[in-house]
């Protein structure tokens, strides 16, 4: 069995809550600015909102 897997869960539950993280960060150093967000992330507006949601963020959970 592989110990780190059991550990830190599959790579795309790692890189899922890395993602949330990251961008709960650049939505807290903008302070909720969704189009300042994208920016940031070099995402357009449109992929941002629908990351957030497969991510389980909520547009107002950041502030």
């Amino acid at each position: 069995p592989d110990r780190a897997a059991d550990r830190f869960g599959s790579l795309q539950e790692v890189r899922a809550a890395a993602e949330r993280e990251y961008i709960l960060k650049k939505l807290e150093e903008t302070h909720g600015n969704i189009t300042r967000t994208a920016e940031l992330l070099g995402l357009e507006r449109s992929n941002l909102y629908r990351k957030m949601k497969t991510l389980g963020i909520a547009p107002k959970e950041q502030l």
